[in-house]
């Protein structure tokens, strides 16, 4: 029976026509991953074609290599980030990385020189500060002030990693009796440039500032790159290291990961600047403090175990620095939380309970002869319909502009606080009813006249009623100030929105 016969029953069966399933091409980033990937497993397999697969794999190699830095490029191009400086000199060092990969391979794979120093090192090593240069700017962009936890966790991390460094790696290449000056001196930058880039990677990843795929992408990238440098430094003393093998594949995937971050399309909004500096600590982020705090005496004890040289005075000077780092970083993290008690976390203003206890303080001043406390209740028109049209990342970008227009619209001395959702609230102390009315037209015109970015092409223009409210002129205590200010607010949203509207003084009141 077909779909069109009657059924048994006397009724028509009627089956969902067939739909064919749409092919949907992938992102550009995830292809690029995949690409890479299989280039990845034609380097591994061109070695069974004998020594004419050498040349075909320094050719591939290099194409990994300097996709990192042309993936970046175009990554830049077509998200167009508000800044793009970070992305530019992270390109320049990846394609200084690259470089160096070409005359590398040139000079020991196809020309076969085997010395320890050849013309690829100051490419390389000029890569670094490249490196850590647009990392720094990443920081400096993401990071509201100076994030002194940040600072500090990122400082325990690098001091720890150098001690190590000196005591396994830097020492054992800079006092080899085998190798010349110029080679001593070129083996131990390498660990000296990883632990500079090390320290910058720690401060962006500690740091404040939205988590998105790009980001995860790029630590990813930079995570694997040191490990792997670090590997390779370990063989390279060893004598174990030989070319082709599975670091090859690490380099290229750390290459991938770098460039990958920059195709995807949440690379814009990593430069976007953190609303508040403070990041939680978390058990992770303790475990890993607590670990690198401890690598120091460790370490003092493997070598005690090993008869190796123990370095006393630098691991004494190192274990004291760590604690007095421990000991600051528990004083930070005691004002971030008192800090973060009293501020809001999206737009870095007062609390809404802050706010609450400004007010009664302010209050009590108000039985004195001329004095007075205004209040303004702001809420943004149709909210609702920017996070609808905009998603809540734009609304949250709508709400912190409001916010930073706010705080600079009003007075110095003036108390401006997030009291809920899309809703603000400014204290003003010693204010009369002009002082009001001036005040509330310039914060509506302030905010109502200028478009918002809510993303990096879309502007929008938003605006705001408000509803203000004078003790003692207008109420008797603090809780009839803001109760008398949410009639006004909501007065003002009725009667057609983008307006002030203020209380009726007791004396005109029937």
């Amino acid at each position: 029976m077909t779909a069109s016969q009657a059924a048994g029953d006397g009724t028509a069966e009627v089956r969902p026509p067939l739909m064919l399933s749409t092919w949907r091409r992938p992102p550009a980033w995830v292809g690029y991953i995949a690409a890479v990937s299989l280039m990845a497993g034609l380097y591994y397999l061109l070695p069974i074609l004998g020594p004419a697969g050498v040349p075909v794999q320094v050719v591939v190699y290099a194409g990994v290599s300097w996709s990192s830095a042309v993936a970046l490029l175009v990554g830049l191009r077509r998200h167009r980030p508000l800044r793009r400086a970070p992305w530019l000199v992270l390109a320049g060092g990846q394609a200084f990385t690259a470089a160096g990969e070409v005359v590398f391979d040139v000079v020991h794979q196809l020309l076969g020189n085997d010395s320890t120093v050849s013309a690829a090192d100051p490419l390389y090593l000029a890569a670094y500060p490249l490196l850590a240069a647009g990392l720094l700017l990443l920081v400096r962009h993401r990071t509201p002030g100076w994030d002194t936890p940040s600072i500090i966790d990122a400082a325990i991390i690098a001091i720890s990693a150098a001690l190590l460094s000196w005591m396994f790696l830097i020492s054992a290449s800079a006092f080899a009796t085998d190798l010349s000056a110029l080679e001593r001196t070129v083996t131990a930058a390498y660990p000296v440039m990883d632990l500079l880039l090390l320290a910058v990677a720690a401060r962006l990843l500690l740091g404040a500032g939205v988590r998105t795929p790009a980001f995860r992408l790029l630590a990813g990238g930079l995570i694997l790159l040191l490990l792997t440098d670090g590997v390779y430094t370990v063989q390279n003393l060893l004598g174990t290291y030989q070319d082709g093998n599975y670091l090859d594949a690490a380099w290229m995937l750390a290459f991938t990961l770098i460039g990958a971050a920059g195709l995807h399309p949440s690379m814009a909004r990593m430069t976007e600047r953190s609303p508040a500096a403070g990041p939680d600590a978390t058990p992770g982020r303790l475990a890993v403090l607590a670990v690198a705090a401890l690598l120091a005496p460790a370490s003092l004890l493997i070598q005690y175990l090993r008869h190796a040289p123990m370095y006393v005075p630098l691991v004494t000077g190192s274990c004291m620095a760590l604690f007095l780092l421990v000991i600051a970083r528990m004083a930070a993290l005691v004002q971030v939380q008192r800090h973060m008690a009293i501020t809001d976390a999206l737009t870095g203003l007062r609390t809404r309970r802050f706010l609450e206890q400004a007010l009664h303080n302010e209050a009590a001043r108000t039985h004195r002869p001329e004095a007075s406390v205004g209040l303004l209740l702001l809420d943004v028109d149709h909210f609702k319909r920017v996070n609808d049209t905009h998603g809540h990342h734009g609304g949250d970008r709508v709400l912190c502009e409001v916010a930073r227009r706010l705080a600079a619209l009003v007075r110095p001395g003036d108390l401006v606080a997030r009291y809920g959702g899309e809703e603000f609230a400014v204290l003003l102390p010693h204010s009369s009813d002009a002082d009001l009315v001036a005040i509330g037209e310039r914060v509506r015109r302030g905010i109502g006249t200028t478009p918002i970015a809510v993303d990096g092409e879309t502007l929008i223009t938003v605006t705001v009623s408000i509803g203000a409210a004078l003790l003692p002129d207008h109420v008797e205590t603090p809780a009839e100030l803001t109760l008398t200010a949410d009639r006004a607010l909501y007065a003002a949203k009725e009667s057609g929105r983008d307006r002030l509207v203020t209380a009726q003084p007791i004396s005109t009141r029937s």
